[in-house]
């Protein structure tokens, strides 16, 4: 607290002198060593979750118009729909969005395993409004050909459907099967995490499953721009001096007046952040939040976060963590069918992983407790795979 109360003590003292010099008055901010607490108001406007309506969506129109086609294209040949999508890019949102092209679309969120074929039955006749149970997807199958009406299903994250282990593909074969019977009767919207849909390619030639797939494409940086400072709408930002700058830039900055040097912040800012989101719309929202360095009133101090540079993870993490990647999210107890381990040994890894912020926990609606890559290393993540354990994606 005391460190706290020196730091609030040391803004309004530097309030005090903003309107005689604002120079000074950054300057003494940028060298502050400790960030101060943001207000949780702040923080909620960076709160990342799906949007579920198409009039909120933003910088999607060539997607939607993508889908519509996809649907149009399904009423005369009959084929389903995959999405390709990185964490954080916005596909959940998109199909959540573009139901207005079909209101009758069921949505199956895999937000956890789908680990046999019970569950999964349970979440087809569920979608479906059948009361009925069947012991087999063959049995639903025969049961679907029946039925007079036709139904759009969007299955989300269908890399929850395999675990990486003998025979562990059974279950996403088997549901590739059924998809392809039932193709005339469901049209099948089904979405993939890009490394997984790699490595499914690698293992199954996954998309050959799929006549029609769409990739999401990156957000424009002006779009990303304007979303960032919509989020700080309200807020006067004031762009604080990097910690790594070059002398050159240094120089610049202490030429010039104080709106240039706003100017010549705010773009130093948003080049780190474009270079950092390549087009992620999450990530550039995670790299804002961070970057908010102290909030007072209606100020709010923004000084680009600095990403931690990972040359120092063994084969195991980098294993760990792809497996994670893979699946999108796993449990211990996954973790340890994935890479036989023992519990104590995942247990251990997840918790050193933890510690370096590397992975985030996410509850399930069971209360069950699985493990993602936190979006803040994806990128790096992505650069190990590719140069450690040579996996060629992009």
């Amino acid at each position: 607290m005391a460190i706290l109360d020196k730091f609030q003590n040391s803004i309004s003292f530097l309030y005090k002198l903003f309107d005689i010099d604002e120079k000074k008055e950054i300057s003494i901010i940028e060298e502050a060593e400790e960030k101060i607490q943001l207000p949780d108001e702040y923080l909620e406007r960076f709160t990342l979750y799906p949007i579920q309506n198409k009039d909120f969506l933003k910088n999607r129109d060539q997607e939607l118009k993508s889908l519509e086609l996809a649907y149009e294209n399904w009423k005369i040949v009959n084929s389903p729909l995959l999405v390709v999508n990185d964490p954080g890019e916005g596909g959940t949102s998109l199909l959540h969005a573009s139901t207005y092209i079909y209101p009758t679309a069921k949505i199956l969120e895999t937000n956890q395993a789908i680990d046999s074929y019970k569950k999964l039955i349970g979440l087809i006749t569920k979608a479906l409004q059948i009361d009925e149970e069947f012991k087999s997807l063959k049995d639903l199958e025969k049961h679907i050909s029946t039925l007079e009406d036709k139904n759009i299903i969007i299955l989300e994250n269908i890399e929850r459907l395999f675990i990486r282990r003998v025979r562990g593909f059974d279950l996403l074969e088997d549901f590739l099967l059924f998809l392809h019977a039932t193709k005339t009767k469901i049209y099948w919207i089904v979405s993939v995490n890009k490394y997984s849909f790699y490595y499914l390619n690698r293992v199954k030639y996954f998309s050959s499953h799929f006549p029609s797939i769409i990739h999401l494409n990156p957000i424009l940086n002006e779009q990303l721009k304007e979303e960032i400072l919509s989020r700080n709408n309200g807020y006067n930002m004031v762009f604080l001096k990097p910690n790594k700058i070059s002398k050159k830039i240094e120089k610049q900055l202490k030429k010039e007046s104080k709106e240039e040097r706003q100017i010549h912040l705010e773009k130093i800012f948003f080049k780190k952040l474009f270079n950092f989101s390549k087009g992620n719309i999450s990530k550039a929202i995670l790299f804002s939040r961070n970057s908010a360095y102290s909030v007072k009133g209606k100020t709010v101090f923004v000084k680009p976060t600095e990403i931690k540079v990972l040359d120092d993870l063994s084969l195991d993490d980098l294993f760990i963590l792809e497996a994670i990647f893979q699946h999108r999210s796993l449990s211990i107890k996954e973790l340890n069918i994935v890479l036989r381990n023992s519990d104590r040994q995942s247990r251990l890894s997840i918790e050193k992983l933890l510690e370096r912020q590397l992975i985030r926990p996410t509850t399930t609606i069971n209360k069950k407790v699985e493990y993602r890559i936190n979006l803040m290393y994806l990128d790096i993540l992505k650069e190990l795979l590719k140069e450690r354990l040579n996996r060629n994606f992009r």
